[in-house]
């Protein structure tokens, strides 16, 4: 049942026969498992496996304790949960796969964790189908979102953020190593725990940039975080996911979000992000000049003059806050929440 170029985009019950004769191409299953299969990803009931990959990544549903519902968004929904063997919390992510378009990009959300190799990046432990949906279990992270941790505090101090926003980088600067760019940069995508790690989530709307010419021209991500060259849905590349990092930086500094957006709609909110000068820290609240000069290098209007991740991992400001590598940043952040 394979179609040119991968698996047939289907859902089938190989028990019962229906998709016909068995193709060596396609992953073994037991034969009493329901199966999901998109292209050149299978889901069942107890794993996923990949065409082009070696690994198997199973999670049994049985052995999992299910625990609260943590977040929620428009067709899915997180909860924590132990797998009860290893004793290991999860964070399991349950999408409904009934949409077309929600099932393609669910393939490339977990082909992204599938590949990810970098401490930055939220951990993936597996996934299963089961009833219509897909379940991911995501490595848990005891502290919440960057989103929490503002609206519990009020603002990050310039210190911690330092050694925040160096683990931001380093997350994207490997995923410009494997041509992607994140494009739904924010602060509820930002995840920390008691460790002191910060981890990039939600991949499901990353893009692949197949060369340095080939750009991204589709509206996703939350509009608040867009570069002008976003909202006008002119060619972006990494320097979008540099300008959003800019205006998380002041709204994490600030405990407010850098343009007054209180109340508008779509249109006010984008006008304002391309008519105004570009947003910038308040002189009046103590901040360091290097601060100053770091957001100014990320939020530039001109995407060219934004400064890269690999680049601004050297700023003045990361060394004067101690963030010289991940192991520093994480031990600072660290120390940061245990005097909290």
């Amino acid at each position: 049942m394979r179609g040119r170029g991968g698996f047939k985009d289907l859902r089938v019950d190989v028990s019962s026969g229906s998709s016909g004769k068995k193709s060596t191409d396609v992953p073994s299953f037991d034969i009493r498992d329901t199966c999901f299969i998109h292209k050149d990803i299978a889901f069942h009931s107890k794993g996923v496996e990949m065409k082009d990959s070696t690994k198997t990544f199973v999670v049994d549903p049985k052995e999992l304790k299910l625990g609260e519902i943590i977040g929620r968004g428009a067709s899915s929904y997180v909860q924590r949960a132990k797998h009860v063997p290893t004793n290991t919390l999860i964070a399991l992510k349950t999408i409904n796969i009934c949409d077309k378009g929600r099932r393609h990009q669910l393939k490339k959300e977990v082909r992204a964790l599938h590949d990810a190799k970098c401490p930055n990046l939220i951990g993936f432990y597996g996934a299963f189908y089961r009833e219509g949906t897909i379940s991911i279990a995501l490595e848990y992270m005891d502290g919440g979102s960057l989103a929490n941790v503002i609206h519990q505090l009020g603002s990050v101090p310039e210190s911690a953020l330092a050694n925040i926003t160096f683990q931001i980088l380093w997350g994207l600067a490997y995923l410009k190593t494997q041509s992607r760019v994140h494009r739904d940069l924010k602060p509820s995508n930002l995840l920390i725990n008691s460790k002191g790690q910060i981890k990039l989530s939600d991949f499901g709307l990353s893009s692949e940039l197949k060369n340095s010419i080939a750009m991204c021209a589709t509206f996703v991500g939350t509009f608040k975080y867009m570069s002008p060259e976003r909202v006008l849905n002119k060619p972006y590349s990494y320097a979008s996911d540099i300008w959003a990092m800019g205006v998380l930086l002041i709204e994490c500094a600030t405990g407010r979000f850098p343009y007054d957006t209180k109340d508008s709609s779509y249109i006010d909110t984008v006008q304002t992000i391309l008519e105004s000068p570009a947003p910038s820290l308040p002189r009046r609240d103590g901040f360091t000049s290097e601060f100053h000069q770091f957001v100014k290098q990320c939020v530039r209007k001109n995407p060219d003059e934004r400064l890269p991740a690999d680049i601004l991992l050297g700023s003045p400001w990361l060394r004067k806050h101690g963030a010289v590598n991940v192991e520093s940043s994480i031990r600072n952040v660290r120390r940061w929440i245990e005097s909290l």
